[in-house]
């Protein structure tokens, strides 16, 4: 447990919420992890509930501008990829910050070629790792590091986030997706905290969100446009 870091968060939360709202906050997400949660059972894995980074040893220097983690909803991610209308065997599906990994298991059964999450919280690694293995899904991988270093793969990428950290990071994983080159390159931006910084970067441009899903933005690389 890092209580340097729960102190952190607790001190942002109540400036930013106030105390009424953080104690709401809480109490949601308190009632979230006790919830049954209808995709585990369905696939046998161990993907739900949320977790706080406070609980994990996180050795980033990174780890104040990081997020909980909390599932992606399996709709929402297959309704956000539905919606690329791409073939998806050439694609690399990348989650950055990936937590217990619900979103690889989802986006290898949508048919991606490789499926890769990226987590600097290690316990959250090993859950993802477990979460793979019992669905034998052997073209998905999950990388112990800080999105922020992290070297993107040669060729198609479809990157997936769901609010894990905030813009100090998110500035530095734009220049990393630059860097990357890819030919055909979307992000998918689930609850985009940071959209300016995906507005901004001058190789992206918006592409729209799915159907019924205002809260996901996906961008498109700019090098893929019509």
């Amino acid at each position: 447990m890092d209580i340097h870091l729960l102190a952190m968060k607790v001190a942002q939360t109540l400036r930013q919420d106030g105390l009424r709202l953080t104690f709401r906050k809480a109490l949601t997400s308190f009632q979230h992890n006790t919830a049954r949660n209808e995709f585990d059972l369905k696939y046998g894995t161990a993907t739900g509930g949320t977790t706080p980074l406070w609980k994990c040893q996180i050795t980033s220097p990174n780890r104040c501008f990081g997020v909980r983690y909390q599932a992606t909803d399996e709709q929402e991610l297959v309704d956000a990829v539905n919606s690329l209308r791409e073939s998806l065997e050439t694609f690399s599906f990348i989650d950055l910050g990936c937590g217990k990994g619900r979103t690889l298991v989802v986006a290898a059964n949508l048919g991606f070629g490789r499926v890769i999450g990226v987590e600097f919280a290690r316990e959250l690694v090993e859950i993802a790792k477990e979460n793979l293995a019992r669905k034998s899904i052997a073209n998905g991988d999950v990388v112990h590091t800080d999105a922020a270093l992290y070297p993107f793969p040669k060729g198609d990428l479809v990157v997936y986030l769901y609010n894990p950290f905030s813009k100090e990071v998110m500035q530095k994983v734009i220049v990393r997706l630059r860097e990357s080159g890819a030919r055909n390159l979307y992000v998918i931006y689930n609850n985009p905290k940071c959209a300016e910084v995906f507005d901004s970067s001058g190789f992206l441009s918006r592409f729209g969100c799915p159907p019924q899903r205002p809260n996901i933005q996906i961008w498109k690389g700019a090098c893929n446009q019509d």
